[in-house]
């Protein structure tokens, strides 16, 4: 499984990756509670919810427009019937694509390869 997620920009984009990497730190602010959602369907299967982005290490970019950034944040557990409400602390890297073209960056989280039934 590998989760994404687009972004339309509007700030009109510059081909200096300075001006990217302010972009990019502005966008991830203010669209925290959406990469929550995108973090979270990593956690559904546990119960998971993930709460609190913030950019944890400075932006990577491997070309002009693609790169990876690190993201933490609180990953809260939460279930009534069986009294459980833990907050922990965890980090994810993510891979991002700047299109300039149609104005939209992607976010992609880890591919987690999920595992078939075992054969009884």
């Amino acid at each position: 499984m590998q989760e994404s997620w687009e972004f339309e920009i509007v700030q009109p984009l510059d081909l200096s990756n300075q001006v990217y990497t302010e972009m990019i730190k502005d966008l991830v602010e203010q669209k925290a509670k959406e990469i929550g959602i995108l973090l979270s369907y990593y956690y559904k299967g546990e119960g998971g919810l993930v709460e609190g982005i913030k950019l944890e290490d400075d932006i990577n970019f491997n070309t002009p427009t693609s790169g990876t950034l690190k993201v933490n944040f609180k990953l809260v557990h939460f279930n009534a019937c069986l009294d459980i409400h833990s907050i922990n602390r965890d980090h994810m890297v993510l891979d991002f694509e700047l299109d300039p073209m149609t104005k939209k960056i992607k976010f992609s989280g880890p591919l987690w390869v999920e595992r078939e039934p075992d054969e009884l």
